[in-house]
Order: structure tokens, then sequence, then C-alpha cells
């Protein structure tokens, strides 16, 4: 929605209607493709042992059916109300998620960087539904997107990794309790993520607010990450993870309102 609210020039409810509905709808198939090719592993974890497909509430069948007709509509959807690009783009997100994240999963810790392909399209798709195109201001959003999901999601790794392990996943270059692979990595990609944000008013994504902003939400979460790699700890990785998902939406919202209501 803030891809569509910076590109948009003129509001249209239908069009933005139709691409709240399809990107809904294919991520929500996206995600239950996911649960239907795992549900074995979700089973062995405690974290997602209570979902439908490993409880048996829902069979199989039932399970790939609701999930192939939401992703087909939601691609539909983007398709006719919006433009193909965007359901392109949607197409692309379920197939990178799909066939390249997820069998990746219990083989090597590159599947973090894979899936953050994935994350990074959604902002994407809002500036191709508003736009028609994708341009630079586009691509440096969906690279901020890239960037934070590492921290994003290392942390989350770092804190229920004795689950992820017994669900066979390998999703960390290292045991974080014991060595600094993966907390290193999370500091860098913090880095990098304040570096990427802080240039972004040079291709057009926000201004002063927007600046200053990035630099105390990336600054904190470049500090939080940094008190990890110093010293290991649950709590540690969860003020990672907390910080990551307060940045998120506080910094996009703030972009927004000074890309496009301050200015106006």
């Amino acid at each position: 929605m803030i891809g569509y609210g910076l590109g948009v020039s003129e509001f249209n409810l239908l069009q933005c209607s139709g691409f709240l509905i399809g990107t809904l709808l294919t991520a929500l198939g996206a995600n239950a493709l996911n649960q239907c090719w795992e549900r074995q592993r979700d089973g062995l974890m405690a974290r997602t042992r209570n979902r439908p497909l490993p409880t048996g509430m829902l069979s199989l069948f039932e399970a790939l059916t609701v999930a192939l007709m939401s992703s087909l509509v939601g691609v539909a959807i983007l398709w006719f109300l919006v433009n193909p690009l965007t359901s392109a783009l949607g197409v692309l997100t379920l197939v990178t998620y799909l066939l390249l994240y997820t069998p990746i999963k219990p083989i090597s810790p590159a599947a973090v960087l894979v899936g953050a392909i994935p994350g990074a399209i959604p902002p994407i798709m809002g500036w191709s539904a508003a736009t028609n195109t994708v341009s630079i201001p586009a691509l440096v959003l969906g690279f901020v997107l890239f960037l934070w999901q590492i921290p994003h999601f290392m942390a989350l790794a770092s804190i229920y990794k004795i689950d992820y392990q017994k669900g066979g996943y390998q999703l960390l270059p290292d045991d974080p309790a014991i060595d600094k692979v993966t907390r290193s990595i999370i500091v860098v990609f913090s880095l990098a993520l304040l570096s990427i944000s802080l240039l972004a008013p040079a291709a057009g994504l926000g201004h002063s607010l927007f600046l200053v902003s990035a630099l105390i939400l990336g600054g904190a979460l470049l500090f939080l990450s940094v008190q990890f790699y110093r010293k290991y700890s649950i709590e540690n990785a969860r003020n990672v993870f907390r910080a990551s998902i307060i940045y998120l939406p506080v910094l996009l919202t703030i972009l927004l309102i000074d890309q496009r209501v301050l200015i106006a």
C-alpha cells in the first residue's frame, strides 16, 4: 500500500481495491501452498505444529484446493482490475517463494537471502499498480525491504533455532550462541539498511523528515544489532526482532507522509 501511495497520481478506488484484494489472495495462496509443502516439518516444530494441516483440521486435498484457488483468483484480479505488470510481479513473488525459497530452506542458509526476494516485491507491486511501470524509486523501496528482512528473520531464527533444527531447516550459517557469523550478518545488513535508507532521497524517495527518521530508526536497529553481536542472548535477539517490527511500518508511514502529504 505504501508503494501504491507513493506512485499514484490520481486515486482510483476500484484499482486500489483490486490491488489490495489481489495481492492479499496471492500472498495467502503462496503461504498456503508453502504449508502444504512443509506440513510434515511443521508438525515437528512447536511454533507451527498447531497449523491446520499438522493437526488434521484440513486434508491435503482441501488445503491445496483453497491454496490454488486463492493464488489463481488473486493473480486474475491483479491482471484484470490493475494491470498485467502487477499480475506478473505477483506470479514472480509466488513462484520464487514456493519453488526457490521453500525447497532451499532444509539445505542451505542461502534460503534467507532467496526468501528476501519475494518479500521485497510487494511494495514494487504497489508502485507498478499505480504507475504501470517499475522505476528507480520502486526498486530502491524494494531494496529497503530486501535488506530489512535479513536482520528481521535471522533474529527470529536465532530465537527459535532449536525449533528450526527439529524441523530440519538449515537457516543459520552457525550457532549464534557460540559463533559470530549469524550475528555479524545481522550487523552488516542493519548497517546496509541504514545506508540505503539515507541514500533513498537521492533516488526520489522522501525528504528531510524521512532522512531524520531513517537515521534515528536505522541507528537504533543497528545499535541493538551490535549489542546482540557483542553478547548472545535470547533477549538481545528479541530486541532486534521487535525493533525490526517497529522499524518498517513507522519508517514507511513517515516516508509516505513526507513524500505525499507535507510536500503537497
